[in-house]
């Protein structure tokens, strides 16, 4: 059985879900696998693999069942702005998942299929974006991949371009680099710098708009709106164009590209961001590269603006 958590913790508040007979609406509660009792879905037994149990656990000869290795894929997909990161979505509502599914990602290949995968991979997000967010979302088939590119501690880089409407002061630049509490929240501090192009002047956005980039080691939820909204910047689009050693570079909007799996370990963009202290000098040129020293301008962000 299959679905998105929002579905399943909808379920279990419904009670939808019972143990033993008895409605479970707490999605956090913990079951052990040691004592686990009847757990029914909709009226339907779920079954899980007791790891207790010496007939589920015992091994198959590998000259009667096809050895099956399974392998860790990664997709990059640029994901639509109104799209869900999620599966199933009870108000109907457009999922980059079940997307993907219909364009066919994560299906089988010829070889797969003779070797015995007969059915689709199953796909996670690594992290989320919101509805009005666009750009790089990391797609794999490996939960436990996705959950090491997620843990707070790993501080793996994010890369974003924000467009604001209002005005951009050095103030409120060295209020993002710093850190602040929203609502009895801590942000960390992030680098952000105002774009500029090559003769040193500032990327216009149309109007009062202006461009900024900003990097980030942790995901917490509308972080980047939450901070530019409490500075007085209306974001009218964010963009994420990196996570980790993953950049979008070029890849159109919709698309999803497999590409080779990066080492957890020898991932250049993480750790915890370094603010530096004491007076800036004006935002320069230089303000167009990111803390890595690479170029953060997207270059099909003019033509789909």
């Amino acid at each position: 059985m299959q679905m998105s958590r929002r579905t399943a913790e909808k379920l279990i508040r419904d009670g939808q879900v019972t143990i033993a007979g008895q409605p479970m609406l707490d999605p956090t509660h913990q079951l052990s696998l040691s004592n686990l009792l009847p757990i029914k879905v909709n009226g339907r037994l779920l079954m899980l693999q007791n790891h207790t149990n010496e007939q589920q656990t015992k091994k198959v000869p590998s000259d009667t069942q096809p050895h099956i290795e399974k392998k860790t894929r990664i997709w990059l997909v640029h994901k639509l702005k109104g799209e869900l990161v999620t599966e199933e979505d009870p108000e109907g509502r457009p999922s980059l998942l079940d997307r993907l599914k219909v364009g066919g990602v994560g299906r089988p290949s010829r070889k797969a299929y003779k070797n015995g995968q007969r059915s689709s991979l199953h796909l996670k997000a690594i992290g989320r974006l919101d509805m009005m967010t666009e750009g790089l979302i990391l797609v794999t088939n490996d939960g436990m991949y996705a959950r090491n590119m997620e843990l707070p501690e790993n501080n793996f880089h994010r890369i974003y371009r924000a467009r604001v409407h209002g005005l951009v002061t050095a103030s409120k630049l060295v209020a993002i680099r710093r850190g602040m509490i929203i609502d009895n929240i801590r942000y960390k501090g992030m680098t952000v710098s105002l774009d500029m192009n090559k003769n040193g002047v500032k990327v216009k956005g149309g109007g009062t708009n202006s461009w900024l980039t900003i990097t980030c080691c942790e995901g917490k939820n509308r972080q980047i709106r939450k901070i530019l909204n409490h500075l007085g910047l209306n974001v009218t689009r964010l963009i994420r164009t990196s996570y980790g050693d993953y950049s979008l570079n070029s890849i159109p909007p919709g698309m999803a590209v497999e590409v080779p799996v990066k080492d957890l370990d020898n991932q250049r963009r993480r750790g915890s961001i370094v603010v530096k202290r004491g007076p800036r000098k004006a935002e320069t040129s230089k303000a167009s590269t990111n803390s890595e020293g690479t170029s953060s301008r997207v270059e099909w962000i003019k033509q789909y603006s």
